[in-house]
């Protein structure tokens, strides 16, 4: 903080310090250093934060592309009805996607779908073939990834995304491959089918990212005609492969200063102490405003908007310093149910309903616990200086609390959560390789029904070759 306030006051200090001794050079040089280092730095937090909701809404279509029976049922032996019901149908009904499309080994479309409402849509209107035709560089860079792709375990997501723009129209449109997930289903050749989504962003592209990242004066433009005083950050092509970028006005503290301070030096000379107290509260005002928007940027790159607990980025270190202090268990869940509410009320009262979640949650954990929203209905839960029989009680607890009815908005809904439990204890292993285990661990509780809570016994690291062992226990439904 006096860092910056330094920097904000040092360029109006220095003026006055010419005026006095009688020289009229304004530094405007040292002006545009400090505004520019604010620009970059703001332009960084951005486009991390971009990035960050991309990688979410990538991550969340790893249910479907990483499972053996999409292999079976699209590779193997393709099967019209089951990919429509568990791939079209199921994406479109669980989430804001709206198209979806799958090509086979050759990358030729042998599947897709389009959601009722955004048919008579301009980027939708073209037709499955234009759309898929549109995708061909995301296809062709997942198919590059591939080529070098050797999966040990349960594999991660390989996938690309980007923005495009097509008139009124702005869509994330996604690349992603599908792979087995416990090896119960081979692919026929060394190529897998590719899942294509295009997800409708809601409003325009300035007022959906400006809004979201408190940006002055948001727009979404091509390249060549974004004036050089804005900040800018690419975001999103047209259909013809050029650059469209999002920019607005950067704040300028430093100048802003500078000329609100150059009439006073000019008219009230004489009164140099009272001018120097005057600069000096404005660029303390300034200041404050400039600490307290990064950190609401910092805080917005690092945890969810909707739920307001910390995310995937945080998992790591998190995690990394949890262990050194000690044994850690670590908790998967999901919730049971959910996708009957998106479709039965709506994702206005899933996103509700994900709120009242994280509160129940928050409420049943204690202060040393760390939550983190994983993506969709998915969250993890960090237990330090807990055992294994203790966070098992606690998960139960937990679920007991998901299960009691929910009163929404319009609504009441009744749903529960399954976990998978994975005990660490020591400071060697990864937490890819923790979370893996508790995931797939949760993975086998959904076969229990409703509620179930799954402990990880013997879990190796994520590269290991042998599967986990899993012990179940079944937690009441309420």
């Amino acid at each position: 903080m006096r860092f910056i306030h330094f920097r904000l006051v040092g360029p109006a200090v220095i003026a006055l310090a010419f005026l006095i001794a009688g020289m009229a050079t304004i530094p405007y040089y040292a002006v545009a250093r400090v505004d520019a280092t604010l620009r970059e730095r703001q332009e960084t937090l951005v486009q991390r934060n971009i990035a960050l909701w991309v990688n979410d809404l990538e991550f969340s279509l790893s249910a479907w592309t990483i499972w053996d029976e999409s292999i079976a049922k699209i590779d193997n032996s393709f099967d019209f009805e089951w990919t429509d019901r568990n791939i079209g149908a199921s994406l479109i009904g669980t989430s804001r996607t709206r198209f979806v499309a799958i090509v086979d080994q050759s990358d030729k479309l042998i599947y897709w779908r389009t959601e009722d409402s955004v048919k008579s849509r301009g980027f939708f209107e073209r037709g499955a073939d234009a759309i898929v035709a549109d995708a061909s560089v995301l296809v062709n860079e997942v198919r590059s990834k591939e080529a070098g792709h050797t999966p040990k375990g349960i594999p991660d997501p390989v996938k690309i995304s980007r923005i495009e723009v097509l008139g009124d129209d702005a869509v994330l449109m996604t690349a992603t491959l599908f792979q087995p997930d416990f090896g119960t289903a081979k692919l026929k050749v060394d190529r897998a089918p590719i899942l294509i989504t295009a997800m409708p962003i809601t409003g325009s592209l300035q007022d959906f990212f400006g809004t979201r990242f408190l940006l002055d004066d948001a727009r979404v433009s091509p390249l060549t005609q974004v004036a050089p005083e804005r900040a800018r950050v690419e975001i999103a092509v047209d259909p013809a492969g050029d650059i469209e970028v999002l920019s607005w006005r950067p704040p300028t503290p430093a100048a802003d200063i500078l000329y609100q301070s150059l009439p006073l030096i000019i008219t009230v000379g004489i009164a140099l102490l009272a001018a120097g107290f005057f600069t000096l509260r404005i660029s303390r005002r300034a200041a404050r405003m400039l600490v307290a928007r990064e950190r609401q940027m910092r805080h917005a790159a690092t945890h969810d908007f909707l739920t307001g607990l910390a995310n995937r980025s945080l998992l790591q270190p998190t995690f990394a310093r949890l262990a050194e202090k000690g044994p850690l268990v670590v908790a998967c869940l999901d919730l049971d149910g959910f996708k009957a509410v998106n479709d039965t009320h709506g994702h206005a009262m899933g996103d509700e309903l994900l709120k009242v979640v994280a509160s129940r949650l928050q409420a049943g954990t204690r202060d040393a616990d760390r939550l983190f929203r994983l993506g969709g209905d998915e969250f993890a839960i960090l237990m330090p200086g807990r055992t294994v029989e203790q966070a098992d009680k606690a998960c139960r607890d937990l679920s007991k609390s998901l299960s009691r009815t929910i009163g929404l908005s319009r609504c009441e809904v009744a749903i529960a959560a399954s976990f998978g439990v994975k005990s660490v204890g020591s400071a060697e292993t990864t937490c890819d390789a923790a979370i893996g285990a508790a995931d797939a661990a949760l993975y086998h509780a959904k076969s229990f029904g409703r509620g179930s809570v799954v402990i990880a016994d013997g879990m190796g690291n994520a590269s290991s070759a042998a599967r986990p062992r899993l012990k179940p226990v079944v937690a009441a439904s309420a």
